[in-house]
């Protein structure tokens, strides 16, 4: 049960938050809800990974379609990319990697101090 309130709590403040604050705040959200809740390092690295890179790609997928499908065509062609499914497939992994290192890290931070106080 506290695997999907940490899914569904990064995913959404995930979503939300980027709207007033840096692009990259999914990584002390992700670390920091990791911290309180039981989980083992491998499900925070999933979960954590899971909900920023959904939601990446959802923000992505979504403003590719408001925009009628013009700008990723280009952006494949400046990073030389085959298919624009491989840019949607990097913007998946980049933050999917760093979501999950960030719910990782926060479990790693939890044991290190639960051990060494």
């Amino acid at each position: 049960m506290e695997a999907l309130a940490y899914f569904i709590a990064t995913f959404l403040l995930n979503g939300i938050l980027p709207f007033w604050l840096p692009w990259y705040v999914f990584v002390p959200v992700n670390l920091l809800l990791a911290i309180p809740l039981r989980l083992s390092q491998s499900l925070a690295f999933w979960l954590g990974g899971f909900s920023a890179g959904i939601g990446w790609l959802a923000y992505s997928l979504w403003l590719s379609h408001a925009n009628q499908h013009i700008l990723a065509p280009r952006l494949t062609q400046l990073l030389k990319l085959p298919h624009p499914i491989l840019l949607f497939t990097l913007i998946f992994t980049l933050p999917f990697l760093l979501g999950g290192l960030s719910g990782m890290t926060g479990v790693m931070i939890k044991k290190f101090f639960k051990t060494n106080v």
